[in-house]
């Protein structure tokens, strides 16, 4: 596949054009037991990658960070300004591509993404360069289905090249495409999901945090 290949976002306005919530209103819970515990500098700019109807980025806004969200779908731009609204809180959310999108250098304390799938030729090129967009110090927080998920009903993709190996994905993320990053924690774990109809039951998944170790 060539790793430039943009993306179509009708799939995901389908699903986010219903009244309700696809994935619910709360922020991922392994995101947010990390993310609480960070103890960045004042008005710490966060970027959140394909995040839909903007669930973490809204909760994330709610603690102090000044959260912006890029996502392919334009009903899930409308659904998060809502959301925002709800809890007093600003987001700024832009339709875009991860294979377009510039990122601006050394900027974020932190990037954080749930579910976030992509081709493998994609994934091995454009994680990492996003991962430039970190000031040195700042954070890289994922959660993802492992390729074990196929055999749970809990969501994910059902294509197998599109779920994770944690040790292909750590040596991207941490190769030389990406910044110095050293390994906070990188695990393979099974819990039970209660996110929405669509993520609910038990499900295999990695989580990983890493840290811009450069100066």
């Amino acid at each position: 596949m060539n790793p430039d290949q943009t993306s179509d976002g009708s799939m995901w306005d389908r699903r986010f054009a219903e009244d309700h919530y696809a994935y619910g209103t709360e922020a991922n819970v392994w995101l947010q037991s990390i993310v609480e515990n960070l103890a960045p500098e004042p008005n710490p700019e966060a970027l959140f990658p394909a995040d839909g109807e903007g669930r973490n980025a809204v909760w994330a806004a709610t603690e102090g960070w000044k959260a912006t969200v890029f996502d392919l779908s334009a009903e899930g731009e409308r659904k998060c300004h809502l959301l925002a609204e709800e809890h007093g809180v600003t987001v700024n959310y832009e339709v875009d591509d991860l294979v377009l999108r510039t990122f601006p250098d050394r900027h974020y304390a932190l990037i954080a993404c749930s579910w976030f799938h992509t081709p493998p030729a994609v994934r091995r090129k454009h994680m990492p360069r996003m991962l430039h967009a970190l000031a040195p110090g700042g954070h890289f927080v994922m959660e993802g289905y492992h390729k074990t998920q196929l055999n749970f009903s809990s969501g994910g993709p059902k294509s197998l090249e599109l779920l994770f190996d944690l040790d292909e994905v750590v040596g991207e993320l941490t190769g030389p495409g990406a910044p110095p990053m050293s390994v906070a924690y990188a695990a393979v774990e099974h819990t039970v999901l209660d996110e929405s109809d669509l993520h609910r039951g038990e499900a295999a998944v990695v989580r990983i945090h890493l840290v811009r170790s450069d100066a």
